[in-house]
This record gives structure tokens, C-alpha cells and sequence, in this order.
């Protein structure tokens, strides 16, 4: 079976004809779609839902993989904004004929593919409760559920409101027939699938087509396995590994963390992701590509035992984007009425538009500083 049709295996949904509207309806999930739903329902609990594939867990809307704040302008950024003052710095390596090398000496790595290259920045550790306080909120995330749609998008269409109050910007049909009009839709994924999702494209700028085309990744497949002992060294500790998927072909590696687990009753997390074309892989395929990660950890790590780990693997069909050109996105380009792009691969000029105050050097921002940047923003 296919990775794109892997993806397409949901729990099945009971079909209904409804209309109903919300003013102000948020697509994501993630930190930053919890941290804007607190912040939106504060000022109006009547006037916000969230609207998520995943079901609405902590675990779900953990951070996943490796270390997101990478690169001296990315940790400066958390500096300008007081989040951070003195921080341990971690830098990474790459494992080949037998050993692992430093990224930078004479033994070169396997050629690295798209979006790998970012992760050879030196890097921080923070947790997401440090960077955004929202999520410290005893109740927050049943709120959610309370007022959330477990749901798949089917499209998207741009309305004209008919009515004074309930204003209808956005129509967003789901797979099981529910149609919620919207006022204001905050878009938390990958603007290439807001691209994708959107079926009145004629009624789009060349622009902004051209902008959320751009955001277009590959999947990513993460591997999060709780284990019970410490299986590094402290001096180890959070350094990132790169684990080649093949030594004869470029294939690409898992690249992940090994660091002080979050769940009780375990030592340590091993956190990996790496990065799938859905057209190419199939279920096989993934599962060759988690069980070569477990043989890489129990080869260099003696202390690693399978048995005595917990795994959680997920699938998602977008990824981080590295390199988004806000230098290049022309005044105008996404001046959308009530489309707010917010998260990881949200357009900054966007965001510097609703303030005169935006700091230009955040414009090379990636990752964990780009969601920030925006979010500061946004709220």
C-alpha cells in the first residue's frame, strides 16, 4: 500500500447535512494552535473552535523530533524575546564506518537530503511550557475538546457575508458533511495545503499561489520510543544523531535526540524523524525504515533495549519547511480578507504587516523561532 493512501485510512465518519458558523475557527495541532485558542478564547469564549485530524491529547500536540531552535539568529531570536539567557548549546554528528564523525571533519557524511541540512546547526533545548505559558493551564486542553471538531477537510471556499453579525468569510466543508462558515480562519498548517484544500484557485493572486506552492514538503515520519534506562552519557546528552537509512544509496537519514524523558517511569526519550516522499514509500517501506532506527540504537548504544522502551510512531503529511523567502513575498501578496496564516511555515510578511514594530532580522527565522515570531504577532 502506498504512503498516500496510508494517509488516507481515517476512523470512518458518520455523514450529516449541517451549517453552523463560528467567528473565528482555528486549523491546527500543534503548541502554537493551543497557545492561540487560549488566547482568542480569553477574549471571547463564544467565539472560538479548533479543528484538528488528531484527536485532541497531549501527546498529539507535543513538539516531535529533534531539537526546533537551531542556528545562532534562531536562539538570538529567543533571546530578544526573554525566553532564554544562558543555555546549553548542543551541536550534532553523523554515524559512518562505525563511529560517529562531527559535521565539518575529514570524514564526509552521506549526501544530505531536503530539509536534513538544517538540522546540522548547533542547537538549544527548551520546553514548550518555557516558551509559551499558555500550555502550563490546569484545564486548557479540555477546554479544547469541549469546543473542537475531530474532523477532515474536504475544501474550502471563500464566501461573502449575507449577514451583519455572524459574518462568513470562509466556508470549510469536512469529509462527513458538516460545513462551518467562518469569520476569521486561523490556517496552522502548511499553506500548501490551504493551496490544496482551496477550490476556487481562479479567485487567487499568481503571488499567493506561488507562495503557499513553495511551502510544499515532503511527509515526515517521527519515531518517539520511551525507555526505561539512560542509554547516553551525559556529556551525550541532546546531541543530535544522524543515522543513515543506507550506506550505498542516498537515502536520506533519521536525525533525532536522545534526551531526558517527559513521561513517568522512563529515563529518556529517543526522538527521530525523517522525511518521506508519499508518492514512493509504502507501508513496508516505513516499517523497514523504524525497525533500521532500532538496530542503529541497540548497535551504538549497549544500554538500549527494545523490550524495554515505548513506542509512538506518527505520520504526518507535511513537514517543517526550512527555507521560507519572506524577502521575495511582494506587498499585497497575501492580503487575504480573514485568512491568518500562524505556526511553523507561516509567512512572517504576513504577520509584519499587523505591526509596524516587526523586527526585519526575524525575516531568516526557521522552525521553533518562525512559530514564535508569528504567534508574538498574531496575539
Amino acid at each position: 500500500m502506498a504512503y498516500s493512501d496510508i494517509l488516507k485510512l481515517k476512523k470512518v465518519e458518520v455523514k450529516q447535512e449541517e451549517k453552523t458558523f463560528i467567528k473565528n475557527l482555528i486549523v491546527g495541532n500543534d503548541i502554537f494552535a493551543i497557545d492561540l485558542f487560549d488566547h482568542l478564547n480569553n477574549l471571547d469564549a463564544t467565539s472560538v473552535k479548533l479543528l484538528s485530524e488528531e484527536e485532541i491529547t497531549e501527546d498529539n500536540f507535543k513538539l516531535m523530533g529533534p531539537s526546533l531552535i537551531r542556528g545562532e539568529e534562531n536562539i538570538s531570536i529567543f533571546k530578544e524575546l526573554g525566553l532564554v539567557e544562558e543555555a546549553q548549546i548542543s551541536s550534532s554528528c553523523f554515524y559512518k564506518d562505525s563511529k560517529f564523525h562531527a559535521f565539518g571533519s575529514r570524514t564526509k557524511p552521506m549526501p544530505l537530503l531536503w530539509g536534513e541540512e538544517s538540522y546540522i546547526d548547533n542547537h538549544i533545548q527548551l520546553s514548550p511550557s518555557e516558551i509559551l505559558p499558555s500550555l502550563n493551564k490546569e484545564g486548557l486542553l479540555e477546554r479544547i475538546k469541549e469546543n473542537s471538531y475531530g474532523l477532515r477537510i474536504k475544501e474550502i471556499f471563500r464566501t461573502t457575508p449575507e449577514e451583519l453579525i455572524d459574518q462568513a468569510f470562509w466556508k470549510v466543508c469536512l469529509t462527513n458533511g458538516l460545513i462551518i462558515e467562518c469569520e476569521n480562519l486561523y490556517w496552522g498548517e502548511s499553506p500548501s495545503k490551504f493551496l490544496e484544500l482551496f477550490k476556487d484557485k481562479k479567485t487567487l493572486s499568481s503571488e499567493f499561489i506561488e507562495f503557499c506552492e513553495s511551502t510544499t514538503t515532503p511527509c515526515s515520519l517521527y519515531v518517539h520510543l520511551d525507555l526505561e534506562e539512560k542509554i547516553t552519557k551525559e556529556e551525550d546528552q541532546e546531541q543530535t544523531y544522524f543515522f543513515p537509512l543506507s550506506f550505498t544509496h542516498d537515502w536520506g537519514h533519521f536525525i533525532g535526540e536522545i534526551c531526558d524523558s517527559e513521561s513517568e517511569g522512563y529515563a529518556q526519550t529517543a526522538k527521530f524523524v525523517t522525511f518521506v516522499d508519499k508518492e514512493e514509500s509504502t507501508e513496508e517501506d516505513i516499517s523497514k525504515k523504524i525497525n533500521l532506527l532500532k538496530k542503529n540504537l541497540a548497535k551504538n548504544f549497549d544500554a538500549f533495549d527494545e523490550n524495554k522502551s515505548k513506542e509512538r510512531v506518527v505520520l504526518r503529511d507535511y513537514s517543517y519547511c526550512p527555507d521560507i523567502d519572506d524577502s521575495s513575498i511582494a506587498d499585497g501578496t497575501l492580503n487575504e480578507d480573514h485568512l491568518i496564516f500562524f505556526s511553523f511555515n507561516a509567512p512572517l510578511k504576513q504577520a509584519a504587516t499587523k505591526n509596524t514594530t516587526f523586527v526585519d532580522s526575524w525575516m531568516s527565522s526557521k522552525f521553533l523561532a518562525r512559530g514564535m515570531a508569528v504567534q508574538a504577532k498574531i496575539k
